[in-house]
């Protein structure tokens, strides 16, 4: 619990240690696959004022099944999708975050960080801490902008194959609008493999 309340913290005050996984992972799991096979993603995230800064982040199979939630903020996953339905509406149609328990909405959330590069990892499980099998997977990442102005980046990995340096990414954009459109930027994503 002391540990938990420790990322707690360091998330409200926008912090990622040097090696930290998601926000939401399970931090003894993420310390044992540190050395192995695992997603980073990273990215400058810049907060806009009002109806924006909700992102979320998760892992899909190649028929399109959500894996894992690697994180949601907070706002979004814990109930705000209900009065604004703009805010992440991908996600929230893949994880059904009305059908959470609250410890499984507390293990994917966290504050929206404060400005700066955040870096999150997956390290091979679903939400339900089981090993995934060898193969494609699609991560996303669903930023609300500024009311309905959107985009959605993803990029496909070969679980299980070798790694890849540098993960080419596609971004699509919903309700294009200049306001916060820098919200996420510089993203890269990287798949170790020993």
């Amino acid at each position: 619990m002391k540990t938990r309340l420790f990322y707690a913290i360091l998330v409200a005050a926008g912090v990622c240690l040097p090696g930290c996984a998601s926000y939401a992972k399970d931090r003894e799991d993420a310390k044992e696959n540190a050395a192995g096979e695992r997603l980073e993603i990273a990215f400058r995230f810049q907060r806009g004022g009002i109806a924006s800064s909700q992102y979320a982040i998760w892992i899909e199979d190649k028929t399109g099944q959500l894996v894992r939630t690697l994180y949601a903020t907070s706002f979004t996953a814990e109930g705000g999708y209900e009065y604004r339905e703009d805010a992440l509406p991908v996600w929230v149609s893949k994880a059904k975050p009305q059908t959470l328990s609250a410890a499984q909405t507390d293990a994917i959330t966290g504050a929206t960080p404060r400005n700066g590069v955040v870096t999150y990892q997956w390290d091979g499980t679903d939400n339900n801490g089981n090993r995934v099998s060898p193969g494609k997977y699609i991560f996303f990442i669903e930023g609300t902008l500024y009311w309905k102005s959107r985009v959605i980046y993803s990029g496909e990995l070969d679980w299980g194959g070798k790694g890849q340096d540098s993960i080419p990414v596609k971004a699509r954009y919903f309700s294009p609008s200049k306001t916060n459109e820098n919200m996420i930027s510089g993203l890269k994503a990287r798949h170790f493999k020993k």
